[in-house]
């Protein structure tokens, strides 16, 4: 079932197609009396800029309105639940795949400057291992403590009768777990394109250039403080900023994106973001270590 995008009132229609395909009319949403979805007829593009800017609309027309079916005055009614699922796991599937692929580039590019011919096969097999289970433990872990919160909350799951009697909440009545990870997707999978094209004008350098607080500026901490500016410091020279920018770009829009998404307040989304964060570098580190063992 859609929801309009702008309060997540769900409705049957989202439009209404007369007898050519190109008379239609925008419903109205019942409850805010705005149109219920416009973005049905943005191009592509729209929607990518959407997505940059960080407007709730386009998470709730990725979610939950594409490809509903319109109300036509010639043509009876679709189910378009069971169509949904379907296409919900193909575009979780596909963005995964791009993701992988997005990943394990960038991580060739970053720890390599030999050419590309000379990159060993059994390099780009264990990066693509590696990427694809730090993606699983992101995944699985943000979607089984997200879970965990909505069943504690009674947001999810509720009988068929408390949600279609007294919610209008149309994200209750029309959720799937396989949502969580499908947004955690949309949100982090433009960061790190952003990221991938910016390596064709950037590479982190090569040469030890290390930045040093000068020590003007280090008699401004008091002693104890001193010490941790430094590791700090040093911990920044090691740092690829590009990396690390474009990857608090991503956690920041995957946070706003399940905020569209779930219930959930500021502290719990920002839990549940660095939750599985901390278990892909987690699951990373130890399967690296495993494997310097061999």
């Amino acid at each position: 079932m859609p929801v309009c995008v702008h309060c997540a009132y769900p409705v049957k229609h989202l439009y209404t197609v007369y007898k050519t395909k190109s008379n239609i009319r925008l419903g109205v949403c019942p409850q805010c009396d705005q149109f219920l979805d416009p973005l049905i007829e943005h191009p592509t593009l729209i929607l990518i800029l959407d997505l940059v800017l960080l407007k709730s609309r386009v998470y709730l027309h990725l979610l939950f309105n594409r490809g509903a079916p319109p109300l036509e005055t010639t043509v009876p009614d679709i189910d378009f639940n069971t169509k949904r699922r379907s296409d919900v796991w193909t575009d979780m599937i596909m963005l995964s795949a791009m993701a992988v692929i997005a990943e394990t580039t960038l991580r060739i590019l970053a720890s390599t400057s030999i050419p590309e011919a000379a990159i060993s096969e059994s390099s780009i097999l264990r990066t693509t291992v590696l990427v694809v289970l730090e993606l699983l433990a992101q995944h699985l872990t943000t979607t089984l403590l997200t879970l965990v919160v909505l069943r504690v909350k009674g947001w999810y799951p509720s009988s068929t009768t408390t949600t279609t009697s007294k919610t209008t909440d149309g994200r209750q009545i029309n959720f799937l777990p396989a949502l969580i990870p499908l947004t955690l997707l949309y949100s982090s999978l433009l960061p790190l394109l952003l990221q991938l094209f910016l390596m064709i004008y950037y590479r982190p350098p090569t040469t030890s250039i290390r930045s040093v607080p000068s020590p003007q500026a280090m008699a401004l901490f008091p002693p104890f403080a001193q010490e941790l500016v430094l590791e700090a410091t040093r911990f920044w020279n090691g740092t690829d900023r590009l990396r690390a920018g474009t990857r608090l770009l991503g956690g920041m829009s995957s946070g706003f994106g399940l905020r569209v998404l779930l219930p959930t307040k500021p502290w719990e989304t920002t839990v549940i973001v660095l939750a599985g964060w901390v278990a892909a570098a987690g699951l990373g580190n130890a399967v690296q270590s495993m494997w310097s063992l061999i």
